[in-house]
C-alpha cells in the first residue's frame, strides 16, 4: 500500500517546482522530502524523475502518477480539513490570489472596505504571474482572469482596456510613432520576460500586426504594475497599460496610437463551484462589483 505523505512530498514537489520550495509549503526539512521520493522509487522500482539543470521533469510513469496525485491529493487535504476542523460560525480568514499587475493594487482599495467590515478578519493576499490552477492552489478566491479548469464558479467583476502610453519626454526625443509598424524604431517595454508565459495578452504591442510566431523586441520588461508606470513616466519607452489604472491618470503620459485597440482582459471572482460561499465571501462579491 502507498505511503500517502510520501506521496503527498512527490506531489508539491513536482507542483512547486523544487524541494526547496515544496518545503516551505509543507513546512518540512528538504531532506526529508527527498528521502520520501528516494524511498517511492526504490519501494516500486521506477524512476519517478530526471533532474536537467535546475527543473524537474517527470518520467512517464511520474506523470502518470503526478496526475493521480494532482486529482487526489488536494481533495484530501480540502476533505480532512473540513471534517477534522474544530466547529465554528464561520471563518475568519480570507487567502485571495491575484495576479501581479495592476488587479491587486485596485484589489486593495476593496480589501479596506471588507477590513472595515469585518474587524476581526485576517486577510491573505498572494501574487503570482504563474499559470494558475486555482482548484488545486489554498486559495479562498481568486481575482483573476478568465480560468479555464472545470468545477469553478467565475463571476465577472471587472473588465481591463490596454493601451500604449508614453511621456512627452520620450516623444520628444523618439518622435511619436504614426504606426505599428513604426514602433520596430521604439523602445518596447513589456511585463513578461518571455511572451509566451503571457496568459493574459498584456504585451499584445509586441505581436500586434505581424506574422505568426514574430515578436517585436522589448529592451525591458517587468512584472509589476507599478514599475511599469514609472518606467514609462521616466521616459524609457512605450508601456502597455490598463487605461482604467487610477494612479495612471496622475502622470502626463500620452496615449501612443490611440486608434489602435488593446487586448481587453476580463477579471473574475473565482471560488470552487462545490463549495458553499461564506458570508464573507457574499459580501465581498458585492464590494467588488461595486
Amino acid at each position: 500500500m502507498i505511503d500517502i505523505e510520501k506521496l503527498r512530498s512527490f506531489y508539491y514537489v513536482i507542483k512547486e517546482g523544487s524541494l526547496l520550495k515544496a518545503a516551505v509549503v509543507l513546512e518540512k526539512n528538504h531532506t526529508t522530502l527527498s528521502k520520501h521520493l528516494t524511498d517511492l522509487e526504490k519501494t516500486y522500482k521506477i524512476k519517478l524523475f530526471v533532474r536537467k539543470r535546475k527543473r524537474l521533469e517527470l518520467t512517464d510513469k511520474g506523470e502518470k502518477l503526478f496526475k493521480l496525485a494532482q486529482q487526489t491529493i488536494p481533495n484530501l487535504e480540502n476533505g480532512a480539513t473540513e471534517i477534522l476542523a474544530p466547529i465554528h460560525t464561520e471563518s475568519n480568514k480570507l487567502r485571495i490570489i491575484t495576479t501581479t499587475g495592476v488587479i491587486g493594487i485596485w484589489l486593495i482599495k476593496k480589501i479596506k472596505t471588507l477590513a472595515e467590515e469585518f474587524p476581526d478578519l485576517k486577510i491573505a493576499i498572494i501574487t503570482t504571474n504563474a499559470d494558475i490552477d486555482f482548484e488545486t492552489s489554498k486559495a479562498d478566491i481568486g481575482i483573476l482572469p478568465k480560468q479555464t479548469s472545470k468545477g469553478l464558479s467565475q463571476k465577472k467583476i471587472r473588465t481591463h482596456h490596454l493601451q500604449l502610453f508614453a511621456s512627452p519626454e520620450y516623444l520628444k526625443k523618439y518622435g511619436v510613432p504614426k504606426s505599428l509598424d513604426d514602433l520596430r524604431n521604439h523602445k518596447l517595454i513589456s511585463f513578461y520576460s518571455d511572451f509566451e508565459g503571457n496568459v493574459g495578452n498584456v504585451d499584445w504591442h509586441l505581436k500586434r500586426g505581424l506574422p505568426d510566431h514574430t515578436l517585436r523586441e522589448s529592451f525591458l520588461s517587468i512584472n509589476s504594475g507599478f514599475l511599469v508606470l514609472e518606467a514609462g513616466r521616466q521616459g524609457l519607452g512605450i508601456i502597455s497599460i490598463v487605461e482604467e489604472f487610477e494612479h495612471l491618470k496622475n502622470t502626463d503620459l500620452v496615449k501612443v496610437l490611440p486608434e489602435e485597440i488593446g487586448s481587453v482582459i476580463d477579471i473574475f471572482f473565482v471560488r470552487r463551484a462545490d463549495a458553499v460561499p461564506t458570508k464573507i465571501q457574499k459580501r465581498f462579491l458585492e464590494i467588488l462589483l461595486n
